[in-house]
């Protein structure tokens, strides 16, 4: 591959997302008292995931605000509790949050990764879907946050991934072109379908060897770590 700039995904790419979530979940679904046997643990885990996706997608379209789709969120994962008041809405979250962000880890091969192209001279920017604030308080924890490497949310943004626009905004901003700029990260429609249709290069990061290329019917090279970049 030949690439002149580099756009990496945040969540599941740099950092894992996905565990911390699930770690944090079950943590706090404990404290709660919600998970009385393995089973009902798991059907609230799975269960989460999906509200998650369905309520993040509707933030990222700008049908509500990033708080409101945490309020939605939360009524619907405890449609036993009272929860109308926003105010009680917002500090049940709160604990899920403080779970969560206490296992924020960055994946063992980011930070070099993102070394080893600075170092070799490339621009190196994060294109993240979500609320900068939260986003760049993550990578800071992380100890991924570099004076060198800008943050691009799509709270900052005119639009989300896959919007083309997040990708353009973002090559902008690194002083690039999109051509010779590879989007790498974990989802094929967010970080490779939308940046390929945007004019990018794209790679989509399938660290556990869950994509099936025949099922997805789109073209779409993969890597199994941050380290096969070269």
């Amino acid at each position: 591959m030949t690439f002149q700039a580099l756009l990496l995904d945040l969540d599941d790419t740099l950092v894992d997302h996905r565990g911390a979530a699930d770690r944090g979940l079950r943590a706090w679904l404990s404290g709660l008292g919600l998970a009385d046997s393995p089973s009902d643990l798991e059907a609230h885990v799975e269960r989460w995931f999906v509200l998650e996706a369905r309520h993040y997608e509707r933030a990222q379209r700008g049908e509500v605000t990033y708080v409101e789709h945490r309020r939605a969120r939360i009524r619907d994962f405890l449609p036993g509790w009272d929860l109308s008041d926003d105010t009680l809405a917002d500090d049940v979250y709160a604990g899920f949050l403080g779970y969560y962000r206490a296992a924020w880890r960055a994946f063992d091969d980011a930070a070099a990764a993102i070394e080893r192209f600075r170092r070799s001279g490339l621009p190196v920017g994060i294109l993240t879907n979500g609320e900068l604030s939260v986003q760049t308080e993550k990578l800071r924890r992380t100890g991924l946050l570099r004076a060198d490497v800008p943050v691009f949310a799509s709270s900052a943004l005119p639009a989300a991934k896959p919007d083309p626009r997040s990708y353009l905004a973002a090559c902008a901003g690194l002083g690039t072109d999109p051509g010779a700029t590879l989007m790498v990260g974990d989802s094929l429609r967010h970080d490779v379908v939308g940046a390929q249709r945007a004019g990018l290069q794209a790679r989509l990061l399938d660290r556990y060897g869950r994509h099936d290329a025949r099922r997805s019917g789109a073209r779409v090279q993969t890597v199994r770590g941050l380290a096969e970049l070269v």
